[in-house]
């Protein structure tokens, strides 16, 4: 009974959606990835839409299109240096539509943003509670951001997801990695199948990470549809809101232990020796820092104002930390403070 009442009113709100696509074009719409997603009506909470029984007819449309010609090419990106290639975008996520775009269709190392897709696989093929031993491999990774992992720990997929996500711990990709294929190698080509999928055709990962291999390259637009990919998942959605928390985990002698993660964005810290200013009326819902020497410093990052409005903003490739959150304050305050 209580199926068919679910399956009822899906019936009915589809009708809803159907009226309401105003904007978005049909099945044969020619997209920058041709990505048909779960939440082109993202109007509505496109996380309860995903796990609800009709989940698989809203497979049947694609996001609004994003068309090469609607991306600013001319865009001065750091006004310092005229002759710096990166990234800016907004897109309207409650709208569905681009605000702003420059170069969002073109290949840039992704660094940490990385994290995103391999969050993603991992989520495709795992539970959150399933338990994880890490190995000795693991245990004596230390390159880059990482977290403590002892060999011989117990966590949870979600306490590693948190880590990587939140942290952004390169030690925990790698053990979610193996957890899940058995090597980082065969991970990283579920990675590039599962980007196939979701209609990307110049993203190649090397790793799970983002750890900087030349090869290692991805479009913004292409960890835009990612992170709304990973949207669907309550447990994302759940990791997203975290500043700073406490997990547990079991140590080689079976003892309970606690660590701590805590954010790599510096809008969310209340720190004032790390954090940075950004319009009243924002809130920071979530999104992925990045950064390497040859990345930059890059954020996606998911947003709401006053308004209620959501917007998913991007900037790849700035020089420095200070000159990555100058740009998303600016492109904040210019096109998601509401009125």
């Amino acid at each position: 009974m209580r199926k068919m009442l679910r399956k009822l009113i899906a019936l009915s709100l589809m009708a809803t959606f159907l009226c309401s696509l105003v904007g978005c074009k049909e099945k044969d719409a020619d997209l920058l990835g041709n990505y048909r997603a779960k939440d082109s009506v993202v109007q509505q909470d496109v996380g309860a839409m995903a796990e609800a029984s009709y989940a698989p007819l809203l497979t049947q449309f694609f996001v609004c299109n994003i068309e090469p010609e609607m991306l600013s090419k001319d865009y001065v990106f750091d006004e310092a240096q005229p002759d710096r290639k990166g990234c800016a975008f907004v897109i309207n996520r409650t709208e569905n539509k681009l605000v702003f775009g420059s170069r969002m269709d073109e290949l840039f190392f992704p660094a940490s943003i990385t994290k995103l897709m391999t969050a993603l696989v991992v989520m495709r093929h795992t539970k959150p509670d399933d338990k994880v031993v890490i190995t000795k491999e693991i245990a004596a990774m230390k390159r880059g951001s990482v977290v403590d992992l002892e060999e011989g720990d117990v966590l949870t997929v979600h306490d590693l997801l948190m880590c990587m996500l939140i942290s952004s711990a390169n030690n925990a990709a790698f053990a979610l990695a193996q957890h899940v294929a058995g090597s980082e190698q065969d991970f990283v080509k579920m990675m590039n199948g599962e980007m196939t999928k979701l209609g990307g055709t110049t993203t190649k990962f090397m790793n799970a990470s983002g750890l900087h291999d030349d090869k290692h390259k991805t479009t913004p637009y292409d960890m835009y549809i990612v992170y709304q990919e990973c949207m669907t998942y309550a447990d994302f959605r759940d990791i997203m809101k975290i500043t700073k928390a406490k997990y547990n985990y079991t140590d080689a002698n079976g003892a309970q232990r606690s660590r701590e993660v805590v954010t790599t964005n510096c809008f969310k810290l209340n720190n004032a020796s790390k954090s940075y200013p950004y319009p009243n009326g924002i809130v920071i819902l979530g999104g992925k820092t990045g950064t390497t020497t040859y990345a930059g410093y890059c954020m996606l990052m998911h947003i709401r104002n006053s308004l209620g409005t959501e917007y998913i903003i991007g900037v790849y490739r700035a020089e420095t930390e200070a000159k990555l959150y100058e740009k998303l304050n600016d492109l904040m305050s210019t096109y998601c403070v509401g009125e």
